[in-house]
């Protein structure tokens, strides 16, 4: 699926369908569906936190945050994501810079680079 680079988000950000929490001996688990490629997938997280994210208009909001591997053409990289109703955008999935550095070089000038 396509993903927006973004160097001026500080973290990387992915849209979810539906969220539940939910406990199992005691353990809790972030339930979360995902509508990748054409296909719904659930995935469920035991390492997940909330964070305060602050947008590009200036309004911060609570979201989750959960770590995920990646792949971004040859490479299958862990990464942390924070997530987001991104329904309403054009790209489901945002890279920021916390992602690239290190990783990646950017070439503004490109576009659909991996195909």
């Amino acid at each position: 699926m396509e993903a927006k680079v973004d160097t001026g988000a500080y973290r990387s950000a992915l849209h979810y369908q539906r969220l539940r929490l939910r406990t199992v001996d005691g353990v809790k688990y972030l339930t979360v569906t995902f509508q990748m490629g054409g296909k719904r997938r659930t995935k469920s997280f035991k390492a997940f936190k909330r964070v305060t994210v602050k947008s590009s208009n200036g309004e911060s909001s609570r979201r989750y945050l959960i770590s995920t591997r990646v792949r971004l053409g040859p490479y299958l990289v862990r990464a942390q994501f924070t997530l987001f109703d991104r329904s309403d955008m054009k790209y489901q999935v945002l890279l920021g810079r916390k992602f690239l550095r290190g990783r990646f070089v950017v070439d503004v000038s490109g576009k659909h680079l991996l195909g």
